[in-house]
């Protein structure tokens, strides 16, 4: 019976963490952490906030978890590698449903090469021109949670992706997305800080 009070209390613990920390701005309740985040410049093109528990992954760490030559030029990861989100940015403007017919042949592009794959759809972000998909991918010692993003921005596009272990991905999943909404160009000179 008392293992059963303290799980509960432990549960409620939690669920006023979550409720306490789900912004921004006061920091965000990640799977056990509270994470907070500040303002960085990707690519010299962009700025968004990120957790400031996530750095650059290593080159030759890169190379491994991403074989691909087309790997993303900035790739951010947590301490023990789990968490990880890249970055792309072109020179190309696009209009007004671009995103979304990008996201969508993204999408089944992959879902071509791994029809094993579990995919969850395309969505419109709210925030930012741009739309995103998720699915859930095998990995060697466990299933990973990935979602991308297409987004333009004035006359740029930018892809994004990120991934986690499956397992917490539903702690990760708006966390991402509230920061995948905090998109915007990069400052100018000359531009004021507000």
């Amino acid at each position: 019976m008392e293992a059963y009070v303290d799980e509960a209390i432990i549960k409620k613990r939690e669920e006023q963490k979550r409720k306490k920390y789900s912004s921004l701005e006061n920091g965000y309740y990640v799977a056990g952490k509270i994470l907070q985040f500040g303002e960085k410049e990707i690519l010299g093109g962009f700025r968004i906030y990120l957790p400031d528990n996530m750095g650059t992954m290593p080159e030759e760490i890169a190379r491994i978890k991403y074989p691909s030559e087309f790997r993303p030029p900035m790739i951010l990861t947590t301490v023990d590698l789990s968490v990880n989100m890249g970055f792309n940015l072109f020179d190309r403007q696009m209009e007004a449903g671009e995103t979304e017919d990008m996201a969508k042949r993204m999408e089944a592009a992959i879902e071509r090469e791994h029809p094993d794959y579990r995919f969850y759809g395309c969505r419109v972000m709210e925030k930012v021109e741009g739309h995103r998909f998720s699915f859930r991918s095998h990995g060697m010692d466990s299933d990973l949670y990935n979602m991308m993003l297409a987004v333009s921005l004035e006359k740029s596009l930018i892809l994004a992706n990120f991934n986690c272990p499956y397992k917490d991905y539903k702690h990760w999943e708006k966390a991402v997305v509230l920061m995948w909404e905090t998109i915007r160009p990069a400052r100018k000179r000359g531009d004021v800080l507000r």
